[in-house]
């Protein structure tokens, strides 16, 4: 066969061929170097890069941090495709932010020194073992989350030179009680007001819509008018808990498995000491010396725990004269276990024993035997336990026969119901936002509602709605997202035009009413003239009461009534659409008398403190030169 291969080349057909192959290889390396191979970037500050390696780090970090706190409530935003590019916007904002940040430090000259990086991380408790450093445990931890020690070393850098920064301007802010006292009477300041209310509704019967009003209020609201895609689904659903509630054990299977099992049962010695630590890394024979020392004036009578109080190294447990509690197998240093649980009875004292700690004195306090639980007492929770590991093998079973019935047979999913003994559900349509459970798992509306398993026409792969709940699904019916047309919803227009139409004309007849008082006018002529009543409230709160929202704020907006201004006025639209007029007549302060407390004025200071540091940001943000691109940022996102 070789030989015909070697043959075969020496044609000139295979020759032409070769000299393309070896054109095509040499050309895409040129193009390899003569390429650009930077790194796509997302954001460029003050010509500082932040990359999209940056990015996708800092939005999988965040997107982490959002699934910890709101577990299946996050997985659902996260299938919105409006709120993933606002969550995404912010995680840029938030590096273009610490960009900014770093960039003053530099100019400001903040700088951290290597020995306050280290001993930062010497202090984590997170690298710590019985609270000690141990770098074994420091170099996991940064395997475990994609650190190498320098880039961790430089990122800790970065943290702590932006806590100075924030600590600069935090810490110079404070509150005075003075400034707590104006609030609280501010605060707590009531207001007399009176008002006109002009219904949009009283105009309707003025408004004349043409055909044309109609067109172009259509053509320029388009968006209101769109039918949203949606999908009608048929799914078969396997749930490992329906399977476990069909599953029977009997009393001879627990038996066998408690008999089985019996060291599950049981609980282990578990004994309480006390110890005597001289601390000392290393060997060291003076401090053993010492602790022999001790060890002589117990065996002569002395009292542990006063000895331990005067003598030990650990504070801690010294307060308690040396008291450790009780402690189990493999949960201490192994040469102070040994020794533990060498100790025949209670009231004994170990030898001197070394660890990485130093010289330990041991004495024995308690011992608590092991014990193993009747199997009476653990049935249910055999029978229970079971009962799952059964289901598990079920369900796993079923799973497997679901997938390969519903690609076997992929136009229909009742040979695919019929091999685990479900059944075929169908859902009418929802759209993406609605879906209703179990479809509404962000893995099942991903699908759901991707174009490719829409055009194909197939049942899906098995779908993981839990980590004991799968579902297989199919589309029964489509409908895209589309425009409605005009006849379609010319009435809807027309209702949306004479609300726009009336909401004017009320804020034009506002606008009159304020006109005629600012002139001069009373507000009860004014109101006589156009046939309205007026409404009045005495000592409005800032806050709650029965007085609308919307022109409770207003009033509080407005001046404060003067000599020049007797009366303050002001107009607002109202979230139904009405306008108010509304004047308001007499301020009522509150007399404050009480002194402001201590955490009340740290408070007001921290509230100060984010608000200037907040001022900060956004004044480096208003002089930056900042150019995005989050068309990158949103591309190949994982």
């Amino acid at each position: 066969m070789l030989e015909k291969i070697r043959e075969g080349s020496q044609g000139m057909i295979a020759k032409v061929i070769l000299g393309f192959v070896i054109l095509t290889f040499a050309l895409a390396g040129v193009g390899s170097y003569l390429g650009n191979t930077k790194e796509p970037v997302v954001a460029v500050v003050n010509g500082e890069d932040i990359t999209k390696a940056e990015f996708d780090t800092a939005l999988q970090n965040e997107r982490n941090r959002m699934q910890q706190q709101f577990g299946d409530m996050f997985s659902s935003l996260a299938s919105d495709t409006n709120y993933m590019n606002s969550f995404r916007s912010q995680v840029l904002e938030k590096l273009i932010d610490e960009k900014l940040q770093k960039q003053l430090m530099t100019d400001l000259n903040l700088m951290v020194s290597d020995q306050q990086v280290r001993e930062t991380i010497l202090a984590m408790t997170e690298f710590q073992v019985d609270g000690v450093f141990n770098n074994d445990r420091y170099l996991a931890l940064l395997r475990q989350n994609g650190y190498e020690p320098n880039q961790f070393r430089d990122y800790l850098r970065g943290q702590m030179s932006r806590n100075q920064l924030v600590s600069s301007l935090v810490s110079s802010e404070f509150a005075t009680e003075s400034e707590l006292t104006l609030l609280a009477q501010l605060q707590q300041q009531t207001r007399d007001v009176q008002y006109l209310q002009v219904k949009a509704a009283s105009f309707a019967d003025k408004v004349e819509v043409t055909e044309q009003m109609l067109q172009d209020y259509y053509q320029t609201n388009l968006n209101q008018f769109v039918s949203p895609e949606t999908v009608a689904v048929d799914y078969v659903q396997l749930n490992k808990a329906d399977i476990a509630a069909g599953i029977e054990v009997s009393d001879a299977d627990l038996q066998a498995y408690y008999d089985a099992n019996l060291n599950r049962y049981k609980t282990d010695e578990r004994r309480r000491v006390s110890h005597i630590l001289l601390e000392s890394a290393e060997d060291n024979a003076e401090i053993k010396t010492k602790a022999e020392a001790l060890a002589a004036q117990l065996a002569q009578g002395a009292d542990f725990a006063e000895l331990a109080k005067k003598e030990s190294s650990d504070t801690f447990s010294a307060e308690n004269g040396g008291d450790l509690d009780f402690i189990e197998a493999g949960v201490m240093d192994p040469e102070f276990e040994k020794a533990a649980f060498a100790l025949k009875q209670v009231g004994d004292v170990s030898p001197v024993v070394k660890t990485e700690f130093g010289y330990h004195l041991i004495k024995l306090t308690a011992i608590e035997a092991s014990q193993t639980k009747d199997f009476a007492d653990v049935k249910t929770q055999i029978a229970t336990e079971l009962k799952d590991q059964k289901a598990a093998e079920k369900f796993i079973e079923l799973q497997q026969a679901l997938g390969e019935k519903s690609f076997e047979i992929a136009d229909s999913l009742q040979e695919a119901a019929e091999a685990i003994g479900g059944k075929v559900v169908s859902v009418p349509a929802f759209t993406q936002g609605s879906a209703p459970a179990p479809l509404n798992a962000p893995a099942v509306v991903s699908t759901l509602f991707s174009e490719e398993f829409i055009a194909g026409g197939v049942n899906s792969d098995v779908l993981e709605v839990s980590a004991d709940q799968v579902l297989v699904a199919r589309i029964s019916a489509h409908q895209p997202e589309k425009t409605k047309g005009f006849d379609e919803v010319k009435e809807q227009v027309r209702t949306a035009v004479v609300s726009q139409k009336t909401e004017e004309m009320a804020q034009a007849q506002a606008a009159e009413l304020l006109a005629a008082l600012q002139a001069g006018g009373s507000m009860d002529a004014v109101a006589q003239q156009h046939q309205l009543t007026v409404e009045s409230k005495t000592a409005v709160p800032r806050f709650g009461g029965d007085l609308d929202a919307d022109i409770r704020t207003k009033a509080f907006e407005l001046a404060k009534p003067s000599e020049q201004a007797a009366v303050s006025y002001g107009s607002l639209t109202t979230a139904a659409g009405d306008s108010v007029v509304l004047a308001v007549t007499k301020v009522t302060n509150v007399e404050v008398t009480a002194t402001p407390s201590k955490e009340d004025l740290e408070q007001f200071g921290q509230q100060k403190a984010q608000q200037s540091y907040a001022a900060v940001i956004a004044a480096l943000k208003a002089k930056a030169q900042i150019v995005r691109s989050l068309e990158v940022a949103s591309s190949d996102e994982q």
